[in-house]
């Protein structure tokens, strides 16, 4: 690199400049560039490096990128993020794939570890432990292992746990407890409980559960961003917000160590098993007084139907595996949803709704359709959180009504959570899931995102795009396709991570692109995602993070 340090000169100068690499900056009026600079954790220039290297003096700061592509940081727009990073720290682990013998050697050992007074939590289980806690002997098989302490855990989809008897009985819960509203305390067929909750069902287990201190709390906010930083992501947007989480980031944001973009999607609903009454007009009414420089809480959520694994999705036909059992009720009936999209919408905040089954995804939009009309067209953008199952005949609709997609978990592919889903529904079905090409050429605005920590431990953003793109395991364990008429490419995909999650989240003026006056928020890859072979796409490494031109992972 042969470019001088020039004189003092009239305009912007550079304290940083990236250069010798493949910017990929999703920024159509300039896709590809060689070099950037940044000054004031802005990007002031990309071009070439001839053109970027005018900007240089003798203080600025030069980095090599060899070759490789530099891109913006990733957002994760629907992620759990306090809550996923406690139970990281905090809980014991299993494998969605575990069988239940296998889970019952793990509590016994946590169990063995564990002070006598301590609850274990663990998760997450999955369909192959969840048929043997269907049946007789379960809940007396996990006591017996678990040497009288309180155990609860949570299943993949979080909308299930199973309970020991002695977390049951902290929980109040006994032969006389009725289901609650939206779930179920399964019972025996002497009216016993089982130990498995559904839904709501579990709210009185998790609540016994002791809370973390706030230092441990703390903690776990500060190693959730640090996470999300050495994955290449730089925003996020909280699927389902309490009050606290709020004030923990906003401690991150005033320190200086909230290094992402934060949405909070606040749960303001009595759906939302966060919902906190006495903290609903504190949030609503000074939601952005709470909120910090990088923070954002302009949004909503209601949970309006469970999940397929649980039977609790809303279909509009029945279950392949139980076809004879009664429609699944929505936690909201239509007029009620449409008054509380309404009375939010008309707050100025957008909403993302909880929508798995195609029932349930036709009961928003047309309750949205309702809104629009009464509230006039122009509010804010609303959302489908999942929206797995929606029809051909309804994806014409979500650009019409300004909703927005927002695809999550990744079962888009055949893994554990997604074979499951298909057993419940039948292949048939299956095979019209996540129909990303259809709902990109109706116009619709999209995302891509984790749902984490729901159907894995770990969060990784690259296996995730590399199934839209094939349709296949990204590891190699299962077999098949799902709807490999629906692959997208990696030009199609990477939208779905940057300039669409930052525009739903309103900061599209700010970052999700990489172009003069945006902040400088970007990842280095040790690959070139447009030209490895696809299924390379998963083995991506990030070795560098930047969030506003400041270095917040890796070296370079």
């Amino acid at each position: 690199m042969t470019d001088r340090p020039n004189a003092a000169r009239p305009g912007p100068v550079a304290e940083t400049i990236l250069y010798n690499g493949v910017i990929r900056t999703m920024d159509a009026a300039n896709p590809v560039a060689e070099a950037l600079a940044v000054s004031g954790g802005r990007i002031v220039r990309l071009g070439t490096q001839t053109e970027v290297m005018a900007l240089r003096t003798e203080a600025t700061d030069l980095v090599d990128l060899g070759g490789r592509m530099l891109m913006p940081g990733l957002i994760d727009f629907h992620v759990h993020l306090l809550s996923s990073m406690i139970a990281r720290l905090h809980t014991t682990a299993l494998d969605t794939a575990d069988d239940f013998d296998t889970i019952l050697g793990k509590i016994e050992a946590a169990c063995a570890r564990q002070d006598g007074r301590d609850w274990v939590v663990a998760g997450a289980y999955g369909a192959r432990a969840l048929g043997r806690m269907r049946e007789p002997g379960a809940l007396a098989a996990l006591d017996a292992v678990s040497r009288g302490r309180p155990v609860a855990m949570q299943h993949l989809s979080g909308h299930g746990y199973f309970a020991n008897s002695a977390a049951l009985r902290i929980a109040g819960i006994d032969a006389a407890t009725p289901n609650p509203p939206d779930g179920e305390i399964v019972k025996d067929a002497a009216g016993q409980p089982t130990g498995l909750l559904i839904e709501s069902g579990a709210w009185p287990v998790t609540d016994a559960i002791p809370e973390l201190t706030a230092a441990g709390k703390a903690e776990a906010a500060r190693a959730s961003i640090a996470y999300l930083n050495s994955l290449g992501i730089t925003g996020f947007a909280d699927a389902s917000a309490s009050l606290e989480a709020l004030q923990f980031y906003r401690a991150l944001d005033d320190a200086g160590a909230l290094t992402c973009w934060a949405a909070f999607h606040l749960a303001l609903s009595p759906t939302c098993s966060g919902y906190a009454a006495d903290e609903v007009k504190v949030m609503r009414e000074q939601r952005r007084e709470l909120c910090g420089p990088h923070m954002n809480a302009d949004f909503a959520k209601i949970f309006l139907d469970g999940v397929p694994s649980l039977r609790t999705a809303a279909m509009l036909a029945p279950y392949a595996s139980a076809p004879d059992e009664p429609p699944v009720a929505t936690s909201l009936t239509l007029d009620e949803l449409t008054e509380a999209i309404a009375d939010f919408d008309g707050d100025g905040l957008g909403v993302k709704v909880h929508a798995v089954g195609d029932r349930a995804i036709r009961m928003v939009l047309d309750a949205v359709e309702q809104v629009r009309r009464r509230n006039g067209p122009d509010g804010p953008q609303h959302q489908i959180a999942h929206g797995q199952f929606i029809t051909a005949a309804d994806i014409p609709r979500l650009a019409e009504l300004n909703v927005l997609h927002d695809m999550c978990p990744p079962l888009w592919h055949p893994n554990s959570a997604s074979l499951t889903h298909e057993r419940m529904v039948g292949a048939e079905r299956y095979a019209t899931v996540w129909p990303v090409r259809d709902i990109l050429a109706a116009g619709a605005a999209v995302v891509a995102a984790s749902d984490w920590r729901t159907i894995a431990p770990d969060l990784d953003p690259w296996e995730a795009m590399c199934g839209l793109v094939t349709r296949r395991d990204p590891t190699g364990r299962h077999e098949g396709v799902h709807a490999p008429d629906q692959a997208v490419s990696i030009t199609e995909v990477l939208p779905l991570y940057t300039t669409n999650p930052a525009a739903a989240m309103r900061l599209g003026h700010r970052t999700g692109r990489l172009a003069p006056g945006l902040s400088a928020d970007m990842v280095m890859l040790d690959r070139d995602l447009m030209t490895i072979e696809p299924l390379a796409i998963a083995q991506t490494k990030v070795l560098a993070t930047w969030f506003e031109g400041r270095l917040v992972h890796g070296s370079a």
